[in-house]
This record gives C-alpha cells, sequence and structure tokens, in this order.
C-alpha cells in the first residue's frame, strides 16, 4: 500500500547500514508505519507495514549510529541536518516573549525587504510539520510592493466577480446552504469588505494587502490536510518577529480563489485545485507597540485523571 499525493506516488526505501546499526531498536519504536521491526533481538524491515514507508525520516532522525538510510518521497540522507547544542536553543521565556510582542501589523515602513531575510523565512517556514510528507504545500512570494500591489489589485478583481454571493439572494443561498453562521458572518463582513476593497482599489490604495514590501501565498493540494498551509506560515510569523518585521494573516483571499479564477491562477501559479490556503504580509513596522493584549479562548475543558 502506497500513501499517494501529489509530489509521489511510490514508498521510501529504508536501508539499514548492519556494521553501524547496534540493535538498540530506537529506529523501531519510533517507527508508528511499522516499517521497522525488532526480532530476536536483531533490527529489520517489515513485510507487513500499516502504509509502507511515507518518508517522515523519523528512523533517520533518532538513530545515534547513523545506520538508517531513507531514499524516495522527497527524502535522502543529505536532508539530515545536525541539531544546535542544547544550549543554543531558545528557552520557554524567551519563546513566550517573541510571540506575546507579535501583533498584527498592517502598517509598514517604506523599506523593501532583502533577499537574504525572505530567504530565511522560507528557510524558517519549511521546518514546519505536515499531516503527511512530504509536503504538499505550494509557495508563491511576491517580492517588491510593486508586485504585491499587482497581484492584490487582481486579487480584488476576482473577489469583486463574487459580490452577487453577498446581495440577495446570494445571502439567501449562504442560510440555505452554509448555515445560519455563515450567512451571518457574510452578511457583516463580506459584502463591506468587498465595497472597502473595490474603494480603496479605485483610489490606488492596497487595502488587501496593506501596501506590504513582501507578500508569502501558502497553499495546500487536495492530498494534503487542511491545516497544512497555516502552519508553516505561522512559522514565517514567528521568525519574522525574530528579525524585527511585523507581519498579518490574510485569510481572505482564497475562498474566493477556491472556485474557478483559471486565468488569474494560472498566471500567478497557484494550483487549480488548491483547497486550502493563507496570505502573509511582512514588512517593518511603521508604529512601535507599547503593550500587549490578552487573549482568551472561547472554552477550555481540562480533564484530569
Amino acid at each position: 500500500m502506497t500513501i499517494i499525493t501529489s509530489r509521489t506516488r511510490t514508498n521510501g526505501t529504508i536501508h539499514i547500514d548492519y556494521q553501524k546499526c547496534t540493535s538498540c531498536g530506537l529506529c523501531a519504536k519510533i517507527c508508528k508505519d511499522g516499517s521497522l521491526k525488532m526480532e530476536n533481538g536483531n533490527l529489520g524491515i517489515s513485510d507487513s507495514p500499516a502504509f509502507g514507508c511515507f518518508g517522515c525520516g523519523q528512523c533517520m532522525a533518532v538513530c545515534p549510529e547513523d545506520a538508517i538510510r531513507v531514499e524516495g518521497r522527497e527524502l535522502s540522507i543529505d536532508d539530515l541536518i545536525d541539531l544546535p547544542k542544547s544550549e543554543e536553543k531558545s528557552t520557554y521565556k524567551q519563546l513566550y516573549s517573541l510571540m506575546l510582542g507579535r501583533r498584527s501589523i498592517r502598517d509598514f515602513k517604506k523599506q523593501e525587504i532583502d533577499k537574504e531575510v525572505v530567504d530565511q523565512l522560507i528557510e524558517a517556514a519549511l521546518t514546519a510539520p505536515v499531516g503527511l510528507p512530504p509536503s504538499d504545500v505550494h509557495l508563491l512570494v511576491l517580492e517588491g510592493r510593486k508586485k504585491v500591489c499587482e497581484f492584490a489589485f487582481e486579487a480584488i478583481d476576482q473577489i469583486g466577480k463574487a459580490a452577487w454571493m453577498f446581495m440577495p439572494p446570494g445571502l439567501w443561498l449562504w442560510r440555505l446552504l452554509a448555515g445560519k453562521e455563515a450567512h451571518e458572518l457574510m452578511k457583516g463582513f463580506g459584502w463591506p469588505l468587498i465595497n472597502k476593497l473595490t474603494s480603496h482599489k479605485e483610489a490606488n490604495e492596497d487595502y488587501l494587502l496593506y501596501d506590504a514590501p513582501l507578500a508569502m501565498y501558502f497553499m495546500s493540494s487536495p492530498y494534503s490536510d487542511p491545516n497544512d498551509p497555516v502552519i508553516p506560515a505561522t512559522y514565517a510569523m514567528l521568525a519574522a518577529e525574530s528579525l524585527g518585521l511585523g507581519s498579518c494573516m490574510i485569510g481572505s483571499i482564497h475562498p474566493f480563489l477556491r472556485y474557478g479564477a483559471k486565468r488569474f491562477k494560472m498566471k500567478w501559479g497557484i494550483p487549480q485545485k488548491s483547497t486550502n490556503g493563507i496570505v502573509v504580509v511582512f514588512g517593518y513596522p511603521k508604529y512601535k507597540y507599547q503593550h500587549a493584549l490578552k487573549r482568551t479562548f472561547a472554552q477550555v475543558n481540562i480533564y484530569e485523571n
């Protein structure tokens, strides 16, 4: 059996270097597919795994003797990276301070972002977990205000084509097909948003992506977990905070592009069947915040032993 994605249709191949292997069994314990097994104290490859090696790389990463090699599914031994020493890792307080200081930034300085910094954001986003490897996330990077604005204005045109959905009888269909909550959201947010976007565009103002110098569009494929684009986007936002950048998630674009917009997608390299997506804008904050804001969840249920 093989777990198929848009990037691969075969299983990974596991190689064991028995000259290095000490049969400690760590790789077999960590392999949740059952591709590796311990039998009579010896490590072997199972002929009855749950799915077949799907290339998570856990066995390679955990082996203290570098005796495991996985090839295929966009993975190879060259993908192993040495971890930083424990004293180089961030503490909880450092990480919490970084996250506490992050706000959604919608006002940016005119300063552009260097290519090296853009590469660092992508590098950080690539460390994010995925539902099933290899990652089926597609990334569109828009560098420079001119290119970001061009994309934003064309996206606004696409959004404008869906304006009928926010007027009777479109709103009635929302209520009928998606329920009361979706109807209320579209009525209170969707229609005012479209009006705001189009009026600013007519004034040559980018209200969609806030005149940002950098935008990244993370998109999933029909094979991937719905959350796969959001997690690397979040990692990139945290990395941006550490680099002195501000960021903001823009969730209002992909829902309008999911169905249709064929020419727009072709121009910008957006997969025609992309099921989920999120845009993040980046830039150097124009204003400095003096305080953080306490947030709450709608509800927290804790069950204890």
